[in-house]
């Protein structure tokens, strides 16, 4: 994990806690981890663990093969449910 600047961390707390910054190839979100949680509804360090947990879990099962295309799960979902297409 990189250092935040002094300058970083003025400019992100200006910004109420949310920074967009030119990385000359790539543009970067630089957020406080208030904001993230916020965003991302883990208020508590329990929470945010968990969740953190759920998406390596997540993604050990793309990287496994153990996942479907969208549109076939929609299409199974919709059916299941009794969902008008």
């Amino acid at each position: 994990m990189g250092q935040l600047t002094e300058e970083l961390r003025q400019a992100v707390d200006r910004h109420r806690g949310f920074l967009e910054v030119d990385g000359g190839d790539s543009t970067y979100v630089v957020m406080s981890m208030n904001v993230f949680r916020e965003m991302m509804g883990v208020g508590t360090d329990e929470e945010y663990q968990k969740s953190l947990k759920a998406i390596e879990e997540g993604w050990a099962d793309v990287q496994a093969g153990r996942s479907r295309p969208l549109d076939e799960f929609l299409r199974d979902f919709d059916s299941k449910h009794a969902i008008p297409n």
